[in-house]
């Protein structure tokens, strides 16, 4: 029925959770960061390189490495074994092989993303086990859940990248007017609480756990929007 009323109602935004989306940006924005290390590493090991992000992408820093020293080696002395030839030249691919097993284990990560309220749908799943059964219960009204990999954020281009990563994952929605309602009648409840001079405690009595954090003086609050989209 919920669902049924949500479909007749405006979209309403609850919170816009900006500080995990920042995260995850920059969970991402490391993925390039990571090549640029690459390509600073493979000066330091002597190779000389015009290399671009895009270059690196398959995450062969080793084999490129290699490739360039070996030819060297054959241009300069053809009949040395390759190992001497790294001790000679004082190179070495200890942190190249660092890197390239972090960036291989970055374009593992697959990232689930519920399509709609993702966080709350999220926490539901982290606290569902054989102890909650009503959470595992709850979870079969979930929305879909979708499989996005690195290529679905981050766009490699020649020596640049564009991030893209859509906001609506972080946002939380209104799902039936019951809940707008519980948000309307919370800040009026702390308004008149302020007038009438209630107590810290009274409000939170009142509030019950939608409310999850409140200033002692009352001026200000925080909802707890996973506990408003309990409501039915």
């Amino acid at each position: 029925m919920a669902q049924n009323t949500f479909t007749k109602m405006k979209k309403q935004l609850l919170i816009h959770d900006k500080q995990a989306e920042g995260l995850f940006i920059k969970k991402i924005q490391a993925v390039p960061e990571l090549l640029e290390e690459v390509k600073r590493e493979l000066t330091a090991q002597k190779v000389d390189h015009k290399l671009k992000l895009s270059d690196l992408k398959d995450g062969n820093f080793v084999t490129i490495f290699e490739d360039y020293h070996e030819s060297k080696m054959q241009q300069r002395i053809p009949e040395a074994d390759f190992e001497q030839w790294l001790i000679l030249c004082n190179i070495d691919t200890d942190k190249l092989t660092e890197l390239e097993n972090r960036y291989k284990k970055l374009l593992d990560i697959k990232y689930p993303f519920y399509t709609l309220n993702h966080d709350y749908w999220q926490s539901i799943e982290w606290r569902a086990g054989k102890l909650t059964p009503n959470l595992v219960e709850k979870l079969k009204e979930a929305p879909k859940k979708k499989e996005y990999n690195l290529d679905d954020f981050l766009k490699i281009s020649k020596d640049s990248y564009k991030l893209n990563i859509d906001s609506e994952l972080f946002k939380l929605y209104a799902t039936n007017q019951n809940q707008l309602y519980k948000i309307s009648s919370i800040a009026d409840f702390v308004k008149a609480s302020r007038k009438m001079k209630n107590t810290y405690a009274d409000v939170l009595t009142g509030c019950g756990k939608c409310v999850k954090s409140l200033d002692r003086d009352l001026k200000s609050y925080e909802l707890n929007y996973n506990a408003i989209l309990d409501i039915k």
